[in-house]
């Protein structure tokens, strides 16, 4: 919701967004965080502004050409990964639009490609390291025969803002 929640300050309400594979407990937590901040904002969920990939950027760059050939494009999109994120760069590109003048761009990861992408990718940050500490706990722990209460672990998050988003012109909404 961070991430959307960024947008919807920046102006933006014709969001689009790039999920995950919707048998992926991440993906369907990103795309529920989509349409709530949308729903908080009292902004109605356009489903032509919503497509699937698969955290690849092959799937980001073929989602954000379907978005951006829309006849009312969307004005920022927000893919569910980084790696999603970096393929609607390549789109935009190829559409002759620049980031973030005609479009802002958010990822989830952030990969180290994020801050090395021209523009620097604005993301969410999560703590992988921790991440992968935790599930080698639970993996110890199973592996012994313990039972785990808890089979999903939240983390926090945070957003890194870079110099993939701007403030959208009125004349654009």
């Amino acid at each position: 919701m961070e991430a959307m929640n960024y947008l919807l300050k920046l102006g933006h309400v014709r969001i689009g967004f790039i999920s995950g594979r919707y048998d992926l407990q991440s993906a369907m937590s990103r795309l529920r965080g989509y349409e709530e901040s949308l729903k908080n904002a009292g902004i109605p969920i356009d489903t032509d502004l919503v497509t699937q990939g698969d955290f690849t950027a092959d799937s980001g760059l073929r989602c954000a050409r379907h978005l951006l050939s829309l006849p009312n494009r969307p004005t920022a999109i927000f893919a569910a990964n980084d790696e999603m994120a970096l393929g609607v760069y390549q789109a935009a590109h190829e559409a002759g639009l620049s980031i973030p003048e005609d479009l802002s761009v958010v990822g989830f990861d952030n990969i180290p490609e994020a801050s090395q992408s021209e523009p620097g990718l604005t993301t969410i940050h999560q703590p992988i390291q921790e991440m992968g500490k935790i599930a080698v706990q639970m993996l110890v722990r199973l592996i012994g025969g313990e039972f785990l209460e808890e089979n999903v672990i939240k983390t926090s998050t945070c957003l890194v803002i870079r110099d993939s988003c701007q403030v959208l012109d009125a004349v654009r909404r």
